[in-house]
């Protein structure tokens, strides 16, 4: 069989294994509604700004290639959370069809095969496969410019494969932040064979766009990478920056997660005991393999591995996962692969067949078994789809929530401003401004925001247990600044809808201790629009924003709270 229909195989292989275990729900994170809000932003004219966000600000985080991706697909009529989704499983598809042709290239047949039989299964591979996120787009680009450089000297130095390589390598870096490592690894490729033309043209091609998005991005109040890498927690900037000491403890905490946790359980289902020790031997025999590399031939991915690891090793542990590992999956099976090719090589060919079947054998025997149990849960939550809406599979407390959305977006006046606890999938869901509440029980910080941000609704939900571990307890210290709009849900357990009342329309004492917090008093009806709609049509599976009409059936109810 000739190496493209293998190609072809491996990529249509893929695409049907992942489609059968593919979860036809968006992702409850705020990432996946940040990348459509983002895209539907570029789509509407308003710039590369936070549209969920009153203030609109810049968006400084993630670079724009996915976005502009989704973006396009908007242009062309795209509206469903399916199709959106379907893209990460085709680039996902692509990339390990391209991972085969490269390993091909520059080991043998049978070495690619083993390890894209492994990633075909692999739990991160799949799980990234099922939602909207860049992680898929990166892991094509990067091993397209792998690919591209080995073909480059395959060809006899074809500068056609060097500019696809360079290209990929450029837009790897403006889809993730992480790209930066593959930047790297060209430009000192390019040194090492001595390519200087090609090197001046290629800064120049990285430079030109990454001074256009410094320049978009500077004076902007938004969250940075770089400025949160020096924080202790990103998600808790009050601890402070971190000191050598840190920086020291969060490497090591970083390498005993990715080392023994997520490497191995990213490749197979094994549980924590033994992929303890599967990951410490396949990171051993991948550093094996690459040291065995690296005194052959230097390329783009020997550059890479070390410091895409060293970056991710680097980032605070509470941004640690398989997701961030994901470019370095197939190096550390290719690496592990050439170090077992190096103690089999030239010994009997049955000893080579028995190795080769055994590692396969030992990843997929529960790889596969996880895989067939997510089919499954697959069928079963297209079933509940169908019956009762793209969100039907997920909590009770994420159902009310997204309800919620839907109806104030047709029910509270343009212009308003509600705190929820997930601000860019409401928006997404209901195409109204959104912050985050704040995460305090002091009731005079919470209202003093909400006052000098013009926000008159709160959400109090039950996607977790913030909005009764913050908005409760601010409600039932303050009750008179708040007014009960409805609910939804089924007493005692309901997601609240609250109006924050105008501290200088206040009748009556608010120190007054003998009033009850367990009772609202029903807002007025300026919070609402005029003729209020008390149910809404059938769900689908279209995102809300990009056709501006609701999608869940909701009966609100008034009064209590």
């Amino acid at each position: 069989m000739s190496n493209k229909w293998m190609v072809i195989i491996l990529f249509l292989s893929t695409f049907a294994v992942a489609l059968c275990g593919f979860n036809p729900s968006p992702h409850s994170g705020g990432d996946n509604a940040g990348y459509l809000s983002l895209a539907h932003s570029i789509v509407s004219g308003s710039g590369y700004v936070e549209l969920w966000d009153p203030e609109t600000p810049v968006h400084t985080k993630y670079p724009p290639v996915y976005p502009l991706i989704l973006a396009l697909a908007m242009l062309v009529g795209v509206k469903s959370w399916l199709v959106f989704k379907m893209l990460s499983v085709a680039f996902t598809a692509l990339s390990l069809a391209i991972l085969f042709d490269w390993i091909r290239s520059r080991h043998t047949v049978k070495l690619a095969l083993c390890v894209c039989s492994i990633l075909v299964f692999s739990p991160a591979i799949l799980w990234s496969s099922n939602w909207i996120l860049s992680d898929p787009l990166f892991l094509t680009l990067t091993v397209c410019c792998f690919w591209a450089f080995e073909r480059w000297e395959e060809k006899r130095h074809s500068y056609s494969w060097l500019f696809v390589g360079c290209l990929a390598a450029t837009l790897a870096l403006f889809t993730r932040t992480a790209g930066l490592p593959i930047i790297v690894g060209v430009f000192g490729v390019l040194v090492l064979k001595r390519e200087w033309r090609v090197l001046a043209l290629f800064i120049t091609a990285v430079t030109l766009p990454s001074l256009a998005w410094l320049s978009l991005t500077q004076g902007a109040n938004t969250g940075q990478y770089v400025s949160e890498f020096f924080l202790i927690d990103p998600y808790r900037p009050e601890l402070g920056e971190i000191d050598a000491f840190d920086f020291f403890t969060r490497v090591k905490e970083n390498l005993s997660k990715y080392i023994l946790s997520y490497f191995p359980q990213g490749l197979s289902s094994w549980n924590e005991g033994i992929s303890r020790y599967f990951g410490l031997l396949i990171f051993l025999a991948a550093s094996a393999g690459w040291f065995k590399r690296l005194r052959c031939n230097v390329g783009v991915s020997e550059l890479f591995f070390p410091i895409y690891l060293g970056l991710i090793l680097s980032w605070p542990a509470v941004w640690s996962g398989d997701r961030f590992a994901l470019p370095l999956y197939p190096l550390l099976l290719m690496y592990a692969g050439d170090a077992l090719i190096g103690m089999v090589d030239r010994r009997s060919r049955w000893l080579e067949i028995v190795a080769y079947t055994s590692v396969v054998t030992l990843f997929l025997a529960t790889s596969v078994i996880t895989w067939y149990e997510s089919a499954g849960n697959a069928r079963a939550c297209k079933r509940a789809i169908s019956n009762a809406g793209v969100f039907s599979c997920y909590s009770s407390g994420l159902q009310e929530f997204v309800s919620v959305a839907d109806w104030l977006g047709e029910n509270i006046p343009e212009g308003s401003v509600v705190f929820t606890r997930k601000p860019r999938i409401f928006f997404v869901l209901s195409g109204v401004q959104s912050r985050t509440y704040p995460f305090t029980q002091d009731p005079e910080r919470f209202l003093e925001e909400a006052d000098q941000n013009e926000i008159r609704y709160v959400v109090q939900d039950r996607v977790d247990g913030l909005g009764e571990a913050y908005v409760g307890s601010v409600v039932r210290a303050r009750p008179e600044r708040f007014c009960s709009i409805g609910f939804v849900g089924n007493p005692p357990q309901y997601t609240a809808i609250l109006g924050i009342r105008d501290a200088d329309n206040l009748t009556g004492n608010p120190n007054d201790t003998t009033r009850t917090s367990e009772v609202l008093e029903a807002c007025a009806p300026n919070f609402l629009r005029d003729d209020p709609i008390q149910s809404t049509v059938p769900p689908n599976l279209d995102v809300p924003i990009l056709v501006g009409s609701l999608r869940n059936i909701v009966e609100v109810e008034g009064g209590s709270y």
